[in-house]
């Protein structure tokens, strides 16, 4: 049997253990100052920051719900066509180019998915380039190390069959495929909705900032 000394000193260990996987748990976690402000009809006042320095959340305040897509090869994106390049700038047509302004002084961030869409869509067009400029070679750099940042952020460990490059040459493309994706066309709304609410903000004050 444990004498009362040896049951203190097991309660203080357990003590301590749970003090310490509760703190492990609170790493990393960042607590945001809240304002009362609406920005878009997808926010709620509730739910906003001071977005001042570092005080804001790195993701919007959106609910992506998971939707089946097939990928295919579009002929819409085909190299040295001029449907491909409007096509592809369509994309990132947004009317705010991919960026939305958040919190009382209208913060502007970039999303990602419209800036990994700018960087495709600028590789397509350099390939189209017969001729390499300092300036286009920084940008496509710039672009593919983005893209291969995120690649491998996302770590994506689906299967999938392998495609014989005969059939590449053959048939212009892979075969086409069912995945699960994102909704994004929940990030068009929100930036449209955005962009709509900054430009009456701005209609009503007569100014791009916060009074």
């Amino acid at each position: 049997m444990l004498s009362q000394r040896g049951w203190t000193i097991i309660l203080f260990l357990n003590i301590a253990f749970i003090i310490s996987r509760t703190s492990l748990c609170s790493i990393g976690k960042v607590k945001y100052s809240t304002l009362h402000i609406n920005l878009s009809p997808f926010l709620t006042s509730r739910t906003l920051v001071g977005y001042i320095g570092k005080d804001y959340p790195v993701q919007l305040p959106v609910q992506l719900d998971l939707v089946q897509a097939t990928f295919d090869c579009s002929v819409r994106y085909t190299l040295n066509t001029s449907v491909a390049g409007e096509i592809w700038n369509k994309s990132t047509d947004t009317r705010n180019g991919g960026f939305v302004r958040l919190g009382p002084d209208r913060r502007v961030f970039a999303v990602s998915m419209f800036h990994e869409l700018h960087c495709m869509s600028a590789i397509s067009s350099a390939l189209n380039e017969p001729i390499q400029t300092p300036m286009l070679d920084g940008h496509i750099g710039h672009c593919l190390n983005y893209l291969r940042m995120f690649i491998q952020c996302n770590a994506d460990a689906t299967e999938e069959p392998v495609v014989k490059i005969s059939t590449l040459k053959s048939q212009g493309c892979a075969p086409s495929f069912i995945r699960r994706c994102s909704n994004w066309n929940t990030l068009y709304d929100f930036l449209s909705g955005n962009y709509l609410a900054f430009h009456e903000h701005k209609v009503v004050n007569g100014t791009w900032t916060r009074e």
